[in-house]
Formats: structure tokens, sequence, C-alpha cells
């Protein structure tokens, strides 16, 4: 019960991190309804359109992404399970800052981000839903959780956002291309 209790709050911090509330009829259940329309790890937020092509231009189009990892490599070599294991980086405007939140192969992550001309750096409040994933995909999640808790370089091109620090390069497109 405690469990289940835990995960429901996980639920609603994470639709409160995105500018979501539930509806009129309760919480957001089994047909995940919410009042702005957004299953953050899925779907673009209401409150904010990405630019057009999806890749930001400039720092002020960092607050609203809705991008998906394609490619990626580390220390040790090419990060070959995201092919099939992508996780996706999603910002919005919130409380006069910007909000973060990252689906990776097994949790949600969310919390704030701050941009400049040259680092996109995850705050160090994140935050975590708390499913229970067995390996590989919770060696996935270390991976993306070790990966936003160092500041990022990033690269802007004209189809991809590409984010690196020590920990890796990752290579992001928007979400559904």
């Amino acid at each position: 019960m405690k469990r289940h209790l835990f995960l429901l709050g996980a639920a609603l911090l994470l639709l409160s991190a995105c500018g979501t509330t539930p509806d009129a009829g309760g919480a957001a259940g089994a047909a995940g309804t919410t009042s702005d329309a957004t299953d953050v790890s899925t779907q673009t937020p209401t409150q904010c359109a990405p630019v057009a092509g999806g890749i930001p231009h400039s720092v002020k189009d960092f607050d609203c992404l809705n991008l998906s990892s394609v490619s990626g490599s580390d220390s040790t070599g090419e990060l070959a399970w995201l092919g099939n294991e992508p996780f996706t980086v999603m910002t919005m405007p919130r409380d006069g800052g910007v909000s973060f939140s990252s689906k990776t192969p097994c949790n949600t992550l969310m919390g704030q981000v701050e941009v400049s001309d040259t680092q996109f750096v995850v705050g160090s409040n994140l935050a975590m839903t708390m499913m229970a994933c067995q390996s590989p995909q919770s060696d996935y999640e270390k991976w993306v959780v070790k990966f936003f808790s160092t500041p990022l370089d990033y690269t802007l091109n004209a189809d991809s956002l590409i984010l690196s620090n020590t920990v890796g390069t990752v290579t992001f497109k928007p979400a559904g291309s």
C-alpha cells in the first residue's frame, strides 16, 4: 500500500513539474486525462510549442524541447542500447524558470534546468519516479542519471542537438522523427 501511495505521489509530482493538473473528475487515472492534455513522457506539453523543426536555434528556444536520443557514446564506445531504449529531453517554462524531464528506459527524471550560451545544466534537485526496473534498463537509467548530473556542453546542428560531458556524448532529434 505504501509503495502504491508513493508511486501515485511521484506521478502527481511529475504532473505538477510539467505544468499539468488532474482533471476535475479526480486523479489522472487509467485514461490518463489531464486538464491540459499531456502525457509528459510521450507528448509535447500544450503550454509551449517547440521551434519549427524542434531543434533550438538560441538559448531562449531551450525552454520548450521535446527530443529523443538517437545515438551516443562514452568511454566504453558506442551506446548501442540507445537504438532500442532511447531517453528523452523535455523542457517547458515553469515558475519563471525552465522545468526539465527525461523519460529513461526505466523511470522519469525531473527538475529544473539552466541554459547558458554553451551549457545545459540540470539542477541538483533532480527527482525521479520510483518504478523497480531490472537490468539492463536499470543500468541504462543509472547512466542517464549520471549523464544529467554533470553540466553538459551543447552543440546545435540543423537537425540535432548534441549534449556532451565527461560521462558521454548523446545526439538528440525531435521526438517522433
